[in-house]
């Protein structure tokens, strides 16, 4: 896959960009979010695990064949050491822009890695969150 993303000086810019892609149904720009490594994986909402470009590329057109995914985070707990960072979100997730209330609640973790192309997603799992309340943190940086 070639690297025509644009450099990432931090992992925020990425879970951002990410945010956005799904957002505008660009599976193309959220490709280009990831490593440029066949080892990267991705768990969709309904358990499917991915590995590889191709897999994740057909997960992801699948995912945002019929609609836009408007992710807003109403929790985040995020760690970062030496080229890692792992974000931990509980995201509403709205279908439209105009939508007021979530259609559903994710539990999104985005294990981010630096390398010579910068930041760079190398994992994600995401699943469906039963119950908001339970997965806000408690502290800002989650510990108690």
């Amino acid at each position: 896959m070639p690297n025509l993303a644009r450099l990432f000086h931090n992992a925020d810019e990425v879970v951002d960009a990410w945010r956005e892609a799904l957002k505008r149904r660009d599976v193309t720009a959220a490709l280009a979010l990831w490593l440029d490594d066949d080892s990267i994986t991705c768990v969709l909402p309904e358990g499917q695990r991915l590995s590889g470009h191709a897999e994740i590329r057909g997960g992801l057109e699948r995912l945002l064949a019929n609609q836009a995914l408007f992710l807003e985070p109403i929790a985040c707990i995020s760690h970062s050491s030496l080229g890692t960072a792992i974000y931990d979100t509980t995201e509403a997730v709205h279908l439209r822009a105009d939508q007021v209330e979530s259609a559903f609640f994710l539990n999104i973790t985005l294990v981010v890695l630096q390398d010579s192309q910068g930041w760079r997603i190398a994992h994600l799992h995401a699943s469906h969150s039963a119950d908001v309340s339970s997965s806000a943190p408690i502290t800002q940086h989650g510990l108690h």
